[in-house]
């Protein structure tokens, strides 16, 4: 259902407003048509100080209408819908807490595990990965809405069930130094890429440049396909006891699907204060 419900949300910002087709655009377009060939060279003048100071373009109102129109479609799905059950479950049942701001890429999720400190990072910009073969945006500019969503619901069996997303393990506990784990999940599965154990937590977990780049120059393990099975399988049990599991990379898609249409809102927001001002 996941599939489907990506390939709809693609269908429906992609398809045409009726009352943004029925404007402007198509008076342009006609204008255009119309436009007489260009005669004889004029001469450039000089840029007026009014043209100059002017502060909105001759589009700007057209873009706003449109950005009211996208807004208020957004908002009222958004507020029909509203927080998912899915999240208080998940949180309710692993212990962990989700911090992150609207706008914000970066998702941290922490709990405490005995003695360690787990601290799971992902990013939204990770459903960039989908790789629906129905999300080529020509579809909508050929098709009504109606047609488009068909069309998608037709290759819905086709599209993947689910998409690569690349996070962050982190494990802090007295005494040692912090394990700090590169992960990748596909098809559900968690695939370790690099192990480096970081001095400090503030290392390890931070976003900072500075913490990017301390993290780098650690020795960034063995490849760990060449490690010994047993050591694997001891290595993936170790993440499944902790909530690194099938479970959290389900939970990763399904939010960062729900933080992507807040986060999309919000930036509608402020392009239409942007040109609004």
């Amino acid at each position: 259902m996941r599939s489907v419900a990506r390939i709809l949300t693609v269908a429906v910002r992609a398809a045409p407003r009726p009352a943004l087709r029925a404007g402007g655009f198509a008076a342009r377009a006609s204008a255009l048509g119309a436009r007489p060939a260009a005669g004889p060279a004029t001469p450039i003048r000089a840029l007026s100080a009014s043209a100059i100071a002017r502060a909105n373009g001759s589009v700007d109102s057209d873009l706003s209408h449109a950005l009211d129109e996208e807004v208020e479609y957004e908002a009222e799905q958004a507020a029909e819908e509203g927080v998912p059950d899915f999240i208080q479950a998940f949180t309710d049942k692993t212990g962990f807490k989700i911090k992150t701001k609207l706008g914000d890429n970066r998702v941290a999720m922490t709990k405490q595990f005995g003695t360690e400190h787990i601290t799971v990072v992902f990013d939204v910009s990770e459903i960039r990965n989908i790789d629906d073969p129905i999300a080529d945006i020509s579809v909508y500019r050929e098709n009504e809405q109606g047609d488009a969503v068909k069309e998608a619901e037709a290759k819905s069996e086709d599209a993947p069930k689910d998409f690569p997303i690349f996070f962050t393990a982190t494990f802090a506990k007295p005494g040692a130094p912090v394990l700090h784990m590169e992960l990748e999940s596909e098809e559900c599965e968690v695939g370790v890429d690099h192990m480096r154990f970081i001095p400090e937590e503030a290392m390890a977990v931070g976003k900072d440049m500075a913490s990017e780049w301390g993290r780098k120059q650690v020795y960034c393990g063995p490849i760990f396909g060449q490690l010994s099975d047993d050591l694997k399988e001891n290595v993936d049990a170790f993440l499944a006891e902790r909530g690194i599991d099938t479970a959290l990379t389900l939970f990763m898609q399904d939010y960062i699907e729900f933080k992507e249409q807040g986060d999309y809102l919000d930036w509608l927001r402020k392009f239409k204060t942007f040109i609004d001002a």
